[in-house]
């Protein structure tokens, strides 16, 4: 945890953002966030909510229309691109969208690649990570072959093998089995990372995060506070999660 004159670090600053895409559709409005160093926060919604959307404008993958995004203390832009990708990690909802390399190896190796880190120490790395999270059986597999759950955790794997210091997370446990989720959930409680996830799914909110952001289907924050959120029956209900 990182302290500066008393109060932690601010890992993101979002002042008034909003985002519409380029066929007109909203996906927020109007969002004003602070993210401390250290926390865990759940963006917390209905499907169509704005959540995916929240998570790429907060990580910096995409520009606000309007507003503007701090991330530990650096806007994003071209400069601070190298910065930005050995500070965070993401998550996709879908990893297709993530995985593109012949082999399960490739990807593991990929990203330390490009951040120029040497090859045998990427390897050491791979291979902890591989052993940590019993994917060593599947490191020469391509990735479209495999099941959506190992999927699911080989994106997670990438995601984290560098430790960011902060780490997204778009529905992690949406479409995979008993144990997969089990294994994915276990790796976000065992993290250090400041870690921002977002998902529709009650029952996995107080294993994760300490804080809740309730997002409406009007694209706008309706609640932003503590676990005590969820035993709002009525409010869960206005932000249409129930």
């Amino acid at each position: 945890m990182v302290y500066l004159g008393g109060s932690r670090l601010k890992a993101i600053v979002a002042k008034d953002i909003s985002y519409t895409y380029p066929d007109g559709t909203v996906g927020i409005e109007k969002i004003s966030l602070q993210i401390e160093d250290g926390e865990r926060v759940v963006l917390l919604g209905p499907n169509g909510s704005g959540k995916s959307t929240l998570i790429m404008l907060l990580s910096g993958l995409i520009s606000p229309s309007t507003g503007d995004v701090e991330i530990l203390g650096y806007k994003p832009n071209k400069k601070n691109v190298e910065f930005l990708r050995r500070n965070i990690g993401v998550v996709f909802q879908n990893p297709d969208d993530f995985l593109f390399n012949p082999t399960v190896k490739e990807e593991l190796l990929y990203t330390p690649a490009q951040l120029g880190i040497p090859f045998d120490e990427a390897i050491e790395i791979a291979e902890k990570f591989a052993k940590k999270f019993e994917i060593e059986g599947i490191l020469e597999k391509p990735p479209f072959r495999l099941s959506g759950g190992e999927k699911k955790k080989i994106s997670i794997v990438c995601s984290i093998m560098l430790e960011p210091r902060i780490l997204f997370l778009d529905e992690p446990t949406a479409n995979v089995d008993g144990k997969t989720r089990r294994k994915i959930l276990g790796i976000i409680e065992k993290s250090k990372s400041t870690i921002i996830t977002a998902t529709h799914e009650l029952e996995i909110v107080p294993r994760i995060a300490e804080r809740i952001v309730l997002l409406g289907i009007d694209k706008k924050i309706k609640a932003d506070g503590g676990l005590e959120i969820l035993e709002n029956e009525k409010l869960l209900e206005e932000a249409g999660v129930v």
